[in-house]
């Protein structure tokens, strides 16, 4: 074989082995981190939920504790609805239920030390809280770069949060308590927001779609096809056991596990 075709093959192959480990390091390059790639979703068996009420957040604490956070109706008489952070079994026992009226609103995330959830602020702004989670009690408190977060989710480092109003997706370090980076998301009112392991899942409100989202940047990288998910104009929260992904639709008061291919 000639040298210079075999250096010049050699080169070519080179160029081209270099090209995809730099797209697919920015979601672009195979199809697997394509956002065209179509993905099947299959239902499995389902959890009730314990208490009654619009649920606003979920977290698994363990193979059988679920954290639920549940708002109530608003009193006849006026005055902010009813708000309770729920411990309960997979077998739908309440184990344990504190009242966070007036400081949790939505979201719920587990980082495997402590809980995190959102809540509304004076001035249309929102707060993360640090949550104990013996007292379930608030530790601390940090702004949101949105005022309307619909999903929340640890990776093991950071959090993850995104704003349904401004359709963005947010990291937030724990390590320095500051947001520090900021995204767009695929859809443009992102509601529930799960850690697989290795990539985010994100519902959004407004397209009714399942999204992944991979690599480090979380760039879209796949979408659940339509036939088997579409929820457009109702909130779908999501969250991870860490060894399925769980989805719950406003209104229906099960938690459903699902298998994504």
């Amino acid at each position: 074989m000639n040298r210079t075709w075999t250096h010049g093959l050699l080169a070519c192959a080179f160029a081209f082995a270099f090209a995809c480990a730099t797209m697919a390091a920015t979601g672009a390059c195979a199809e697997e981190t394509s956002p065209d790639t179509p993905l099947a979703l299959a239902r499995l068996d389902s959890v009730a939920i314990a208490v009654p009420g619009h649920v606003t957040g979920l977290a698994w604490l363990g193979a059988d504790t679920l954290a639920v956070l549940v708002i109530g109706e608003e009193p006849a008489t006026g005055g902010q609805a009813p708000a309770q952070l729920v411990l309960q079994s997979r077998a739908g026992r309440v184990l344990r239920s504190e009242d966070v009226t007036g400081v949790l609103d939505r979201t719920l995330a587990w980082d495997g030390r402590e809980l995190w959830s959102c809540g509304d602020v004076d001035g249309g702004g929102s707060q993360l809280y640090r949550l104990d989670p013996a007292l379930l009690t608030v530790r601390a408190s940090y702004p949101t770069p949105g005022h309307r977060p619909g999903g929340l989710c640890s990776d093991g480092r950071f959090l993850w949060l995104c704003d349904r109003d401004a359709g963005r997706l947010a990291r937030f370090d724990p390590a320095l308590n500051e947001f520090t980076r900021v995204s767009s998301t695929p859809g443009f009112s992102p509601c529930g927001l799960a850690w697989d392991g290795r990539n985010l899942w994100l519902t959004d409100v407004g397209t009714g779609r399942l999204y992944r989202l991979s690599g480090s940047r979380r760039a879209w990288s796949g979408t659940v096809e339509a036939r088997d998910f579409l929820s457009r104009g109702k909130p779908v929260q999501l969250v991870h056991d860490g060894h399925d992904l769980w989805l719950l639709a406003e209104g229906t008061g099960w938690l459903v596990r699902v298998r994504i291919s």
